[in-house]
């Protein structure tokens, strides 16, 4: 029975996507570690605050049709009804990231906590949300063709030129090569992606006129969800937006960086899992009784797995920091421990039902519940880091992150279990 299992799992192309992120994620985590040994830790503070401001106007790139692409994309019924989509999309799109990029601009020069490098590096990046979009949606389009192996092979070489450039960068010209490394990495993944698509004959022109109501409900749904995730999302990157607002300390916001690199990566576990069961649960999500039975056997597994995951981190955590960090960020321990807490409640409670919520298409419940809680964790942010200093971050994203999973999960158990067949 196991054999049979795993041979399906093969078969669907399960362990090229798993495979693939992580190896990803290890090559994210070299990444991060390579960058905090060759620049120094100011350095490091500023490009990781500019980084962090760039992924809070990220969230809602494309006014979140990326969401929706791989909701819609992965129900449609042939190749022209998803290439349709696609084309939609990409006339909301477009506009409106060059509107973002102007924003980051606008941001950079108007803002007076913006030292004068941090206004530098931001108005470098100011592009890259142009770029992160196109490949995202590369990837859902491989993803709803169920072209796994190809989505897996992409992911990699993405990861691995960010990877290998920024090093390069950081090496030749520090801050500014980290991020030409990111355009060139980006730019020539997009140009494979594309080969590859018009190769299998898959990328066309071909597609079918979408009604006003089906525009609407595609419009609605990509709306929602984008400031229902961006909400949620903030939870990870306020923290070093404020610590970078309210302490204005370059080098407490690089310990506090460093602690949550690892904790943060080890997401790519749940979010793995989730991308690959998406376009089944989305097909199945008529079905309750369905996807409350694997629902169950997902989560009972990353809970067993997670838990070990976290004693791990929690138990080693001066050994850990000392030989990936060095003695400088020793300062960073308190905060690991707290976020690899955080890790443990969002990888097995949080992320898992976020996704299955969204499959379900329970977007207006998601984006009233991370409202209330997103209001929620500004304030307890603003209140614990300028009391507390950094660990009053890392607490808040740990209640934060509790409380949403506890609304998340009763919700979805309760709607499955009433709507049952």
């Amino acid at each position: 029975m196991m054999n049979s299992f795993f041979r399906k799992l093969r078969e669907k192309g399960f362990f090229y996507i798993f495979g693939a992120s992580t190896l990803n994620k290890i090559i994210q985590f070299c990444s991060g570690i390579f960058l905090v040994r060759l620049i120094s830790k100011n350095d490091f503070g500023i490009y990781s605050q500019a980084q962090n401001i760039v992924n809070i106007f990220v969230l809602f790139i494309g006014l979140g049709t990326n969401y929706a692409l791989m909701q819609f994309g992965s129900e449609a019924k042939n190749v022209k009804e998803r290439n349709s989509f696609f084309n939609f999309s990409f006339k909301i799109a477009v506009p409106f990231n060059l509107i973002i990029s102007g924003l980051i601009l606008c941001y950079a020069y108007r803002a007076n906590e913006v030292g004068t490098e941090l206004k530098i590096v931001l108005v470098c990046m100011s592009l890259l949300p142009m770029f992160i979009y196109l490949f995202e949606c590369l990837q859902i389009y491989f993803r709803t063709s169920l072209l796994n192996l190809e989505f897996s092979k992409l992911s990699t070489i993405n990861t691995m030129l960010i990877f290998l450039l920024a090093v390069t960068g950081a090496i030749s010209i520090g801050i500014f090569g980290i991020i030409f490394a990111s355009y060139l990495a980006y730019f020539v993944s997009i140009g494979i992606g594309i080969y590859w698509l018009r190769k299998k004959k898959v990328l066309s022109n071909k597609s079918v006129m979408l009604d006003r109501k089906t525009k609407k409900e595609f419009f609605s749904y990509s709306i929602t969800l984008m400031f229902s995730n961006s909400i949620s999302s903030l939870v990870y990157l306020i923290d070093i937006f404020l610590i970078g607002y309210l302490i204005k300390d370059n080098q407490i916001l690089a310990n506090y960086k460093a602690a949550t690199i690892i904790p943060f990566a080890l997401n790519f576990i749940p979010i793995s899992i989730m991308t690959f069961v998406y376009p089944y649960f989305a097909k199945n999500r008529e079905n309750r009784k369905w996807v409350l039975k694997m629902y169950k056997k997902l989560q009972l597994s990353l809970v067993l797995f997670n838990f070990i995951m976290m004693i791990v981190l929690v138990a080693f955590a001066p050994l850990i920091i000392r030989i990936l960090f060095g003695n400088s960020y020793l300062d960073s321990t308190s905060y690991f421990r707290v976020l690899s807490v955080s890790y443990f409640i969002a990888a097995s409670f949080r992320i898992p039902a976020g996704n299955v919520l969204a499959m379900m298409k329970k977007i207006k419940f998601l984006f009233i519940a991370n409202l209330i809680v997103g209001v929620a964790n500004i304030g307890l942010d603003y209140y614990l880091i300028q009391n507390y200093s950094a660990i009053g971050a890392s607490i808040s994203t740990l209640t934060i992150i509790v409380v949403t999973s506890i609304i998340y999960n009763v919700y979805l158990y309760l709607f499955l279990w009433r709507k049952r067949k």
